[in-house]
Order: structure tokens, then sequence, then C-alpha cells
């Protein structure tokens, strides 16, 4: 697919895996971290092989969705037509991807119902740093706006694909406002002493063993957490009826797709565990489930879930079984630290947690500003202000 921009700019969706590498190897130089440009590569391979990638190619999506092929990971770039075209690649000056996830919302027009939605999450926007100081990288987020207005416009757009709604996670801060992206910032907290945290909140570490999760094997608490989401979209619903409410749906394959980093990056920086666990579920399948940063000596909470129903005192106590959970496997891993959102868990409606934590000041960073700056794109009809983005947080992070 191709979209004018200008006499010499070409914004353009590629497919061909040849590109796609060019992309990341010519990215590597911002993203790789510790790895070697070939193994940044390989990794992004893998994941632009994953289940959330290729969602749209999924049985279930096929039956459910018309339009489920603009579901997955897409790849762009942004060609200068005016460069000498010795290669598929050469005259390629930006790229960015986008990761089309299926969200549910609720608004104005939807009549008290959560609808499915199409959620677009940007990443990897990147220009070549001979490029750089051209204007090519807003001229691209322009053009994929573009992009995603034409399908959500169309007037044969699949329903779900009418609100679409697109994210990004800023590492740039306010650069993308001028695209009209606004920003929902979300503190991160980060507890650099773990064992002070589980002497003074937790007590002790998990008596009991739990339900520990692996790859694939706990479809039934996601289960859990869709239905968690539909009913938190309709009370927000009740309380700001002219609101555009979403979030990203439930999916076991988004965290797959954080475990598929999780074991790349484990074996890359020879950390290997027999028995990784990718979380922990306790007998009333209350559960967490967290993604080993082996790069930052790391463990951070993908997502905590809880019955809406539990009074607050039973809440922090099974908090606190989780967290012992969590910062159990910190040392079974040797990582050192803990990191949530606090979208995740909001600290201050945790009073025990709370005090905890502002007592333990050189043991733990709050409120920390988050390097991955949320921003929202309203769909056509709305402002800032009547928007809420639920689950912003760790979970669809891309």
């Amino acid at each position: 697919m191709t979209v004018s921009s200008n006499d010499k700019l070409s914004f353009e969706e590629v497919s061909d895996p040849e590109i796609i590498r060019y992309t990341h190897s010519k990215n590597a130089a911002t993203w790789r971290g510790l790895q070697t440009v070939d193994q940044y590569c390989e990794r992004e391979r893998l994941l632009g092989s994953s289940d959330i990638a290729k969602k749209g190619e999924s049985a279930e999506m096929r039956k459910k969705f018309p339009g489920h092929e603009l579901l997955g990971l897409k790849y762009f770039v942004l060609k200068n037509t005016e460069l000498e075209a010795t290669s598929a690649t050469s005259q390629i000056v930006a790229s960015c991807e986008a990761l089309c996830r299926l969200g549910y919302a609720i608004h104005p027009g939807s009549r008290g119902k959560v609808v499915p939605i199409l959620t677009a999450c940007i990443g990897g926007v990147f220009t070549s740093p001979e490029h750089r100081g051209n204007g090519y990288a807003r001229e691209m987020i322009h053009s994929l706006n573009r992009h995603f207005d034409r399908l959500s416009e169309a007037p044969d757009a699949p329903d779900f694909v009418k609100n679409t709604v697109i994210t990004l996670y800023s590492e740039v801060g306010e650069y993308y406002a001028e695209n009209g992206y606004q920003s929902l910032h979300v503190p991160v907290h980060v507890i650099t002493e773990t064992d002070v945290l589980l002497d003074r909140y937790c007590d002790t570490l998990p008596k009991e063993k739990g339900r520990f999760l692996r790859f694939d094997d706990y479809p039934d608490l996601v289960d859990l957490q869709k239905k968690q989401f539909e009913s938190r979209l309709l009370k927000l619903h009740e309380e700001s009826p002219e609101k555009f409410i979403f979030t990203v749906a439930a999916d076991i394959d988004i965290y797959k797709w954080f475990q598929v980093r999780d074991l790349f990056l484990m074996d890359m920086t020879k950390r290997h565990q027999d028995d990784l666990k990718f979380g922990v579920a306790l007998e009333d399948n209350s559960h967490i489930i967290w993604h080993h940063n082996w790069n930052d000596n790391s463990l951070v909470i993908v997502k905590i879930f809880m019955d809406d129903h539990q009074s607050s005192t039973h809440c922090e106590h099974t908090l606190r079984r989780l967290i012992s959970h969590a910062i159990n496997e910190i040392k079974t891993c040797g990582l050192q630290s803990l990191v949530f959102w606090d979208e995740e868990i909001p600290i201050k409606n945790f009073p025990n947690l709370y005090a905890v934590l502002s007592e333990m000041e050189q043991a733990c960073k709050l409120y920390v500003e988050n390097g991955s700056l949320s921003a929202v794109r309203p769909p056509k009809g709305f402002t800032m202000e009547k928007i809420t983005w639920d689950n912003n947080t760790k979970f669809c992070w891309f």
C-alpha cells in the first residue's frame, strides 16, 4: 500500500522480510541494548512471528471479525523518491511499526454496550541519522494517521474499525503532540531493596506454592480478566456517560509476546533458568503476571488481577501474597528490583503498602517519570477531556 505524502515522499506498508530486517538493522542502534545487531534483528523476527503479531491470521479472528486482516503487527517505511533507487531499501529514510490489537470501548454512540474496536499502537519510530533534521518522522506519523483514518472512515469499514484508537509510548517527551497525540503519563514505582519490602509488607516469602504460570497454560485466568475489563468499562461509563472509554482487550497472546522477549533475552544474557515462571495464581484465581527484564536486572509486573468484590482488607492481604511471590522470583532469578506502573497497582489505594513504601526512602523510588510516555490520538468527535484509557499499564505497552 502506498500513500502519496508529497511530490517526493512515499509512505508504504511493507511485508518483505528483507526490508523489515533492514529497518531493524538500522534502528538497532537505538534499541538493541546489550544485543548485537544480528541478535536484535533475530529477536524482532521472533516477535514479528508471535501469535499477537499474526493475530489477523488466527481462525478465531477470521470467524469473528470481517476485517480481521487489519489485526497484527504492521510495518511501514517512508521513502524519499529523489534518492537513487539502487536497491529495495536505498530510498528508505524512516520507518515505524504498528501493533494492531482488538480493543473494547463504550461511548455515547454505543447505547450502553461495550463494543469491539481496533487499537493501533505505534512503535519503532526511527529516522536514519543521515536523514535527520528533515521532518521525516513527523511526516511519517502524519501519513500513518491518514492511513488509519482512511481505514476507519471507509464506507465499508467493519464495525470494529470505525472507532479506531491510535496510541504510542514516546521516548522523546511530547514530540508527537504536533501529530495529534496527547500524553497520559503513568508514573513508575521501583523497589530496589525487595528484602525490605518483603520484611515490612509481606512478612514472609510465600508458604504456599500456588499455581505457577508457564508459557500458555492460563487462558482461564485471561478469561477472568476479560470479564473484569468489561465490568470496569461499564462502571466507568456509569460515572462518565459522555466519555469514550476504551481498553486493549485481555489476550493471552499479549502475555506470550512479552514471554518471547523474556526467553530470548534470558538465553542471550546466559542467565538460563530450567523452569522459568511467568507468574502465579492463588487458590481464588487472583494472579500476577510478570516479565523478567534481564537487561535491567528487574522483574516488571505486567498484570495484577484481584476480584473487585473483595473487601479492601482482603484485597491488600491478597496483594501481599502476590508481591511475595514476585520477590521470591527475583531471588530465584538473581534479579535486583521490582518495577510496576502506578495504574497497575495504584499504591495510594492500598494504605498499608503506601505507608511501607513511603517509609522505605532509599530502598525504593516512587512516582518515577516513565521513560515510555503513554499518548493517545482521540477518535474523531472526541476531545482529550472526553477520553478514558483504562488499563494504561505495562500490559498494553509496545
